[in-house]
């Protein structure tokens, strides 16, 4: 029994969820006294919090850059990843610290900067992961055929065969490479280039 086009139907039911229309919502009045004392102070609350976090995320990015920098220090020092270390401080009796953990994780790059990479480092330091796709045009123009399978279908001509699977390219910082950070060069610099995810744990003040 035939199922029909599997892309037809696939389509079908996206455009059936993402275009449902946006029913006026009811309003209801609501009888608790204490109902706009809530909502004016839980605005206000908000408010605050998205202040009180964009001054976290500033005084956190300052921080992360002194860890780097000591972090960078440290393995120059040794001649190895350190892995996670602690950054403190002693005021009196109190003492400050966090610990400041790197990954061996990486910010997406494209190709160019892949191979800005590639240019300094050496070819060893890129990963490539190939993602393979349906071009749109082509699944449109032969979609019941493809639900056929592909590779067995003599009725697709051989100049869009080629055409119906795309590839794309992902580049990335290869695994392992926080651990190769001295045979690249200078850490700090080698750090910076590569941007290794980082994150700040355990942040505190321990009472004397």
């Amino acid at each position: 029994m035939s199922t029909g086009n599997l892309f037809s139907k696939a389509k079908g039911k996206a455009s059936k969820e993402t275009n449902k229309s946006k029913d006026e919502k009811i309003r209801v009045v609501v009888d608790s006294p204490d109902f706009f004392e809530k909502i004016e102070k839980l605005e206000h609350l908000q408010d605050n919090m998205k202040r009180d976090k964009a001054k976290a995320d500033m005084i956190s990015d300052e921080l992360r850059d002194l860890g780097k920098e000591e972090w960078s220090k440290l393995y120059s020092e040794r001649g190895k990843n350190p892995g996670s270390i602690i950054l403190e401080q002693t005021n009196n009796d109190d003492i400050a610290q966090l610990m400041f953990v790197p990954s061996d994780k990486y910010i997406t790059i494209n190709e160019e900067r892949a191979e800005e990479l590639k240019d300094i480092y050496g070819d060893d330091i890129i990963s490539e992961d190939i993602s393979f796709g349906f071009d749109s045009a082509m699944v449109e123009k032969y979609g019941d055929i493809i639900s056929r399978l592909i590779s067995e279908c003599d009725d697709i001509p051989d100049k869009d065969k080629n055409k119906i699977i795309t590839a794309k390219v992902i580049y990335s910082v290869a695994k392992g490479t926080i651990d190769n950070f001295s045979k690249y060069g200078n850490v700090s610099d080698v750090m910076e280039a590569v941007k290794p995810i980082v994150s700040l744990k355990n942040i505190e003040i321990i009472k004397g």
